[in-house]
């Protein structure tokens, strides 16, 4: 009898590898087709008809079971076949659902935030579309593109103030008075020699703004990723995974991410977009210009550029000079006033403020979309162990 039990056992996983690798031929020749998600009609018709295989594929599957159980006259196959049924009519309703809240998300505008909400607008949702008329997905890539484009400005103007206190700190002058002709007694003066402390706090700044920065780039590219496909492939595997109760936990785990990262996600950026203006409300913070992009993406922290706690300065000297621009300057200690790095002050807040939005929000972001993971992957069958999968990434 346990010989026939664990023979029974074996045919069934057999048979659900088997529907899971057919599944799997089919669905990258659909993916292939796949554009970028730009939430337009193919895109949601082309993994209607993925999840469509991938149910047709897990049905065919328990009617296989079925018929197999009455011919072998095996309570177990058609107990499994049974139960499993109505798991594979509950994949599929839960598909539709998150296929329903993905068009949603695709109409709702993020001026609609604003009207819900109360508070102003971004700015930069303003300079493109006026009415805010930007869905919640190009909502999150626009505030994470500026995010990452005003790191990169934060790092280019860090780099020129460390170049210039590296300049300014290294200068002194022989200064002779009264006797020094005739004792051959002189002193030598660092006039900028003060600024060692700045040349240090610079350097820290500095890698802070590089933290920034790559943590930008990790957000903007988690969403090239996510809006390129990748886990829309899931979904239809999900399905099928889900169906099979050895593999319930991974299937719900899969449901899991797939809803928290398409759906929550760029909520959540869209949210930080809304958030950063206020981080920035009581200071006073002036970015330098210090390469020639105009301080791109500083209106991140901006809901009304005539009226905004961080502004750009393109004006002299910060539209003069640059970092490539220090060859040549001059040797003497007027030379050495123009290179006139940025108030150390400004900087401080500047990467405070950088560092609030793209770090720690972020982080913020994670722990909710894992959070959120954990509990629908419950709902859906059995609890996903997110911290070990956010390891294993």
């Amino acid at each position: 009898m346990m010989e026939r039990k664990g023979t029974l056992d074996l045919a069934l996983r057999r048979l659900a590898f088997a529907s899971i690798f057919a599944a799997a031929l089919l669905l990258p020749s659909l993916h292939a087709v796949v554009d970028p998600f730009t939430c337009s009609q193919s895109q949601f018709d082309q993994v209607l008809q993925a999840c469509g295989i991938a149910c047709v594929a897990m049905f065919a599957l328990i009617a296989l079971v079925y018929i197999g159980g009455e011919a072998l006259q095996s309570p177990r196959m058609l107990t499994w076949a049974k139960t499993e049924s109505m798991q594979a009519f509950a994949s599929l309703v839960i598909a539709s659902l998150v296929l329903f809240a993905l068009s949603t998300m695709c109409s709702f505008q993020v001026g609609e935030i604003s009207l819900f909400t109360g508070e102003p607008m971004p700015q930069i949702y303003k300079d493109t579309n006026p009415s805010g008329s930007d869905n919640l997905y190009n909502g999150a890539m626009r505030y994470v593109e500026n995010l990452a484009a005003v790191s990169l400005s934060n790092i280019n103007s860090l780099r020129y103030d460390l170049g210039a206190y590296e300049i300014r700190t290294s200068y002194s002058k022989f200064v002779c008075k009264g006797s020094c002709v005739y004792s051959l007694t002189s002193q030598s003066l660092s006039v900028f020699g003060g600024e060692s402390a700045a040349l240090g706090i610079t350097n820290n700044l500095l890698a802070v703004g590089t933290v920034t920065y790559l943590s930008a780039l990790f957000m903007y590219f988690t969403l090239v990723y996510i809006y390129g496909g990748l886990f829309l492939v899931m979904l239809p595997i999900a399905i099928i995974v889900r169906s099979i109760p050895f593999m319930r936990q991974l299937g719900g785990a899969l449901v899991a991410i797939f809803v928290a990262l398409y759906l929550l996600y760029p909520i959540m950026l869209v949210a930080d977009a809304y958030i950063a203006p206020g981080l920035a409300s009581g200071s006073e913070v002036t970015m330098c210009d210090r390469d020639g992009r105009d301080c791109a993406g500083y209106k991140i922290f901006q809901v009304d550029g005539s009226d905004s706690p961080v502004q750009c300065n393109t004006d002299p000297p910060c539209n003069n000079r640059k970092e490539w621009q220090m060859e040549g300057v001059g040797i003497t200690e007027t030379d050495m006033a123009k290179l006139a790095p940025n108030t150390i002050s400004g900087a401080v807040q500047l990467n405070v403020l950088l560092f609030m939005s793209s770090v720690f929000l972020a982080a913020l972001n994670f722990i909710v979309i894992a959070a959120f993971g954990r509990e629908l992957s419950r709902f859906l069958g059995e609890e996903a162990d997110i911290s070990r999968l956010g390891q294993m990434i």
